[in-house]
């Protein structure tokens, strides 16, 4: 059996949900912790990557299985549409089987 991850869409913790815990917490739609992204060794007030961070986490995640699913139909339209002789559709092609291989791979690449 594969675990799934916790349902979308994720977002940034409360205040209330931080604790006074530095950082920026991710919690998951079932209103648990996800991620954070934590530097304790920056200095007070400057978590500016710390947010940054968190922030491609969440762009990510959510927008994730849309992005696929993008992916997918466009590599379909592609190999139904164009000519295999087509060298921009064939680049094309590889980068979007290439994209969706990673998308998902059980690997972390």
């Amino acid at each position: 059996m594969t675990q799934k991850h916790t349902r979308l869409p994720w977002r940034f913790a409360t205040a209330e949900e931080r604790m006074g815990y530095i950082g920026c917490h991710i919690m998951g739609a079932n209103g648990r912790p996800v991620a954070s992204t934590v530097d304790p060794l920056s200095p007070p007030g400057d978590h500016l990557e710390d947010k940054a961070n968190a922030l491609l986490i969440l762009q990510a995640s959510n927008a994730h299985e849309e992005l696929l699913a993008a992916c997918e139909d466009a590599l379909q339209w592609m190999e139904a549409n164009l000519l295999p002789t087509d060298k921009s559709g064939f680049e094309s092609r590889k980068l979007l089987r290439a994209a969706i291989a990673k998308a998902t791979s059980p690997q972390a690449r």
